[in-house]
C-alpha cells in the first residue's frame, strides 16, 4: 500500500517533470523561432561572395595528386556537397539557418583539409597553409556574419 507522502512526492516529482519538458519545448520553439529569422538581403550577399572567393582561391592553392581519393575523403566530399546546397538555398532565401549552415560546412572544410596531407592524399606544403588560412577565414566570416545577424534565442 502506498502512503500518503509516498503519493504527493510521487505527483510533485511528475509536475516538475512536466514543467522542464515544458520549458525544453519552449527553447527548442524560440530556437525554431531564431533559425528561421530573417537576415539582410547585404549580409547574405557578403556571406556568399566571400564564401566563393575563398573557396576558389583554397582550391586554386591545392597541388593535383597522383593518388586516389581516400574513403573519408569521399564522405567529407558528399557531406561538404549536400552542406553547400542547404547553405546556398538558406543564404537565398535570406534564412539565419543559411549562415548556421556555413558554419557547419566551413567546419567541414577544416576537417577536409587537414585531414588531406593527413591520409596521405597530398604531401603537406606552403599551399596547405594558404588552404587552412583561406577555412578559418570561412569560419570567421560564418561566426561574424551569425553575430551581426540578430540576437540569440530567448532562454
Amino acid at each position: 500500500m502506498v502512503s500518503p507522502a509516498t503519493s504527493r512526492v510521487g505527483a510533485e516529482q511528475a509536475r516538475a517533470e512536466e514543467s522542464e519538458q515544458a520549458q525544453d519545448r519552449a527553447v527548442l520553439s524560440d530556437t525554431a523561432v531564431w533559425l528561421r529569422d530573417p537576415i539582410e538581403g547585404g549580409l547574405a550577399l557578403g556571406v556568399g561572395l566571400a564564401w566563393y572567393a575563398l573557396y576558389l582561391i583554397a582550391g586554386a592553392l591545392e597541388p593535383a595528386t597522383s593518388r586516389p581519393e581516400p574513403f573519408i575523403g569521399m564522405l567529407l566530399q558528399a557531406a561538404m556537397l549536400a552542406g553547400f546546397f542547404v547553405m546556398l538555398v538558406g543564404l537565398a532565401l535570406r534564412r539565419r539557418w543559411g549562415l548556421v549552415a556555413t558554419l557547419g560546412e566551413s567546419l567541414l572544410l577544416v576537417a577536409a583539409a587537414v585531414a588531406c596531407p593527413i591520409s596521405g592524399h597530398h604531401s603537406f606544403g606552403a599551399w596547405w597553409f594558404g588552404q587552412m588560412a583561406c577555412v578559418f577565414a570561412m569560419v570567421a566570416v560564418s561566426v561574424v556574419a551569425l553575430r551581426r545577424s540578430g540576437t540569440e534565442p530567448r532562454r
